[in-house]
């Protein structure tokens, strides 16, 4: 085999290479809708999405902003949405919440959550792990254990845990956390402890539990674990 064709077939599989990269959404964070127009976010630094790409979880995204989770319905990504390779939807008003289908415990009452269309829990609810769940929060675990599950828990719908996210957002001068699945304003003056250990002030003051601090940006939201559920 020449010299010529070897390097023609070198450079062919390389290229298929970048195109699955792409295409699978290789060194991309998630993509944001701005000025109608959709946007790959990786790191700090947005480009107009060229091409449908494919994250984690199952979810594609279009180049027109529509995403799906496997087989189940279109949705559209709104203006100021992040749509995070983790499987995390970011709302403009600083909640977050994940993109597929799952179980979460909110003001008291279990929802059900599919294709991003949230409905009460109408009758008890037996998952394929074994979990046992009934509208008011009342739960059996698959060892025995019994409970009642707090605001802002989470489950796939095969009763698999989902580690909860809270959010540190500053809007309009003023900062928003979302805590275990509720969205709080805080006063210029306020702290709040969040679950990981990292605190709050209201004038977007953040200090990590190492000792480290930064400021938020205005318009900027930032992720941290949320409640450590044990049974």
């Amino acid at each position: 085999m020449n010299t010529h064709r070897i390097f023609s077939i070198l450079s062919l599989i390389v290229a298929s290479v970048f195109s699955l990269y792409a295409q699978t959404g290789g060194g991309v964070d998630g993509v944001t809708v701005k000025a109608q127009k959709v946007y790959s976010i990786s790191g700090d630094k947005l480009e107009v999405l060229a091409d449908n790409l494919k994250f984690p979880f199952n979810v594609e995204v279009c180049t027109n902003g529509d995403f799906k989770v496997g087989k189940g319905k279109a949705r559209n990504l709104q203006e100021g949405q992040v749509l995070r390779r983790d499987g995390w939807l970011l709302k403009q008003d600083g909640s977050v919440e994940p993109v597929f289908d799952h179980v979460v415990m909110k003001e008291g009452a279990v929802q059900v959550v599919r294709d991003g269309q949230a409905e009460p829990l109408a009758k008890p609810m037996s998952c394929a792990n074994g979990l046992s769940l009934v509208p008011d929060g009342s739960c059996v675990y698959p060892d025995g254990a019994r409970t009642r599950l707090m605001d802002g828990q989470l489950f796939q719908l095969d009763g698999t845990p989902i580690a909860a996210k809270d959010t540190i957002s500053l809007k309009n001068g003023g900062v928003v956390v979302q805590k275990e699945g509720t969205l709080i304003r805080l006063s210029p003056v306020q702290i709040m402890g969040m679950n990981d250990g990292t605190r709050v002030r209201g004038d977007g003051l953040i200090q990590k539990p190492d000792g480290s601090s930064s400021q938020l940006r205005e318009g900027q939201t930032i992720l941290i674990e949320g409640a450590l559920v044990k049974h």
